[in-house]
């Protein structure tokens, strides 16, 4: 089995990428004949991107119904995880061996080849030597979100995973469409009290913001009772939600 991480770096070293990674995937992508192609999906909306091989030649296709560079971005890195791992495709298609890969594979596989491509892409795009000296002695919150996304050219998503990957303090990150919630992931030391919702509770703040498509600029001080997870008794809890056309994250921190 080979490390995600080891081998994104060796990658990056190979390369002699020492600026910003997500500038230098085309490079990469041709210096192992890899084809290219962008192409806007609409009757395959559920797709994030494919990986396909037919003979000796390899491509990657994006699919870009979501206009978002930074998805793109980490798409592409995605892509060439399953190759560089040396996984096996999925299935074949038209004597093609094909990765088909859903938005929610890449957003938040499970499988263990997903896991490990998304694994191998946050390490291409936002190393993590690098990252952490970025990151160093600031707080999660949006501004640090992002000034990373920016940087990495990666999504705002992005960008909050790589940090709760690293950062010591009890964090959550939410995103949702509404209320209702796509992702949920938390810090290290978040964990224990953490239990997975399906919704962001409708008598919360963050709940409120989201239905008055409001939008908060600070960390508010709200009720962990509300939030349905295993706090401690006495615990301070903040939470802070932005967003737009519906869709938003929040972050809780105590």
């Amino acid at each position: 089995m080979i490390n995600p991480i080891v081998k994104a770096k060796w990658v990056l070293e190979t390369n002699g990428i020492t600026g910003v990674p997500a500038e230098y995937l085309h490079v990469i992508a041709e210096r192992e004949n890899i084809r290219l192609k962008y192409a806007c999906l609409p009757n395959d909306p559920k797709l994030g991107g494919q990986l396909l091989y037919k003979g000796q030649k390899k491509g990657i296709i994006i699919n870009t119904l979501v206009d978002n560079l930074g998805k793109h971005n980490f798409t592409f890195s995605h892509e060439l995880g399953h190759y560089f791992l040396d996984h096996q495709p999925s299935y074949a298609l038209d004597g093609q061996s094909v990765f088909w890969c859903s938005v929610d594979d890449i957003g938040n596989g499970m499988q263990p080849q997903e896991v490990e491509a998304n694994r191998f892409a946050a390490e291409l795009l936002m190393p993590s030597d690098r990252f952490r000296l970025d990151m160093s002695g600031a707080s999660l919150d949006f501004t640090l979100i992002a000034s990373l996304a920016n940087k990495y050219m990666v999504s705002k998503h992005t960008a909050s995973n790589r940090l709760l990957d690293f950062i010591k303090e009890p964090y959550i990150v939410f995103t949702s469409t509404g209320t209702t919630i796509n992702t949920q992931r938390a810090s290290l030391s978040a964990k224990s009290v953490y239990s997975p919702l399906k919704y962001i509770p409708k008598d919360t703040i963050a709940g409120n913001v989201i239905n008055s498509r409001g939008m908060q600029t600070c960390f508010i001080e709200c009720d962990p009772g509300k939030w349905h997870m295993g706090f401690h008794t006495g615990l301070k809890l903040y939470s802070w939600t932005r967003g737009a056309n519906n869709h938003y994250m929040t972050i809780l921190r105590w």
